[in-house]
């Protein structure tokens, strides 16, 4: 009998009721941030509720509809395809009136639009609080496709953009903020998914290598790849990349960034595993035409290690990420 990996014991209560979930209803095509069928399909979907996701005293209609397809899009982006259907079930209030059917649809559109993707349908109903869930249909890369399952021992492990920042402009908006602009406001307003980057990523892998997209932090990102992939991870804390805006929040909050950066979620960005020669071929082509930057590597064992600028830094603590659910045992 295989024994169980020392990752298990990481695992936040979310996570083991989504393993439960798997075991009920024999879901093989359960565990990416997409289901891969057999069609070459991707198919994902989920939902953002007031109260849980947003608060509608601190974001517009449009930013809510805006940020309920960008999330949605960034699962596909998380596994390297291409978007093209959504189907989009709107649960609303009673006092909730056509013209703010109006401006919750319009940051819909803008968001599909700007990504190419149809609205092709979806449903509308009653509820005590607003509620949006969305289904995302794609098709798989014509390079192939990446889960978390596919990193090996001596891949270097990248990262797109930045992290925390998302967390930082939940910081400000918490704390009265009323401007709208501003690198941290804007990514937790109006996230950006990495579709672009993943192709980037599978047209040079194709199949080969791990992805997924970043959408519970950082520590969340790297302990998926680990288990999935059934392997160690190494992680540099001072590569992790860091927008100055949310450091000079994070000071201001008297919080360390790589906190917000590891467990403040929302960032949206893509961690992946590459094969180190083809990483250090790309790399040789220079940086403008690579959005990752490398902040580990993947070890032949089964924990997670991190230091920070050499040095050794304490270990992961799930309890400190989002949970969409709070779970008892």
């Amino acid at each position: 009998m295989k024994a169980a990996s020392p990752l298990a014991g990481l695992l936040t209560g979310e996570q083991k009721l989504i393993d439960s979930i798997k075991s009920w209803v024999g879901g093989n095509l359960i565990g990416d941030d997409c289901a891969l069928i057999a069609s070459q399909m991707l198919v994902s979907t989920d939902a953002l509720v007031e109260g849980v996701h947003f608060r509608r005293d601190l974001m517009t209609l449009e930013q809510i509809g805006w940020k309920a397809v960008a999330v949605n899009l960034s699962d596909i982006a998380a596994m390297a395809g291409r978007p093209r259907y959504l189907f989009v079930t709107v649960c609303a209030p009673a006092e909730f009136s056509h013209t703010d059917f109006r401006s919750l649809y319009q940051g819909i559109t803008d968001c599909a639009r700007q990504y190419r993707v149809t609205v092709a349908g979806g449903d509308i109903t009653a509820s005590e609080k607003l509620m949006l869930s969305l289904t995302v249909i794609g098709d798989v890369h014509e390079n192939g496709c990446l889960t978390r399952a596919g990193a090996k021992p001596g891949d270097v492990v990248v990262a797109t953009g930045d992290f925390g920042a998302s967390r930082a402009g939940l910081s400000r908006l918490l704390c009265g903020e009323t401007s709208r602009q501003g690198h941290a406001l804007e990514r937790h307003i109006r996230p950006v998914p990495r579709l672009s980057e993943s192709w980037t990523l599978v047209s040079k892998t194709g199949s080969l290598g791990a992805l997924m997209d970043a959408s519970d932090g950082f520590a969340d990102a790297i302990l998926q790849i680990a288990r999935a992939s059934s392997v160690g991870l190494m992680i540099e804390l001072g590569s992790i990349p860091i927008h100055e805006e949310t450091r000079k929040i994070a000071a201001e909050a008297g919080v360390d960034p790589i906190e917000w950066a590891l467990y403040g979620g929302e960032d949206y960005e893509l961690v992946g595993c590459i094969d180190a020669n083809v990483w250090g071929e790309w790399r040789k082509e220079g940086s403008k035409n690579n959005p990752f930057v490398p902040v580990g590597i993947v070890t032949d064992g089964d924990s997670i290690a991190m230091t920070r600028h050499g040095a050794a830094a304490p270990a992961l603590d799930m309890t400190r990420c989002f949970q969409h659910r709070p779970v008892t045992k």
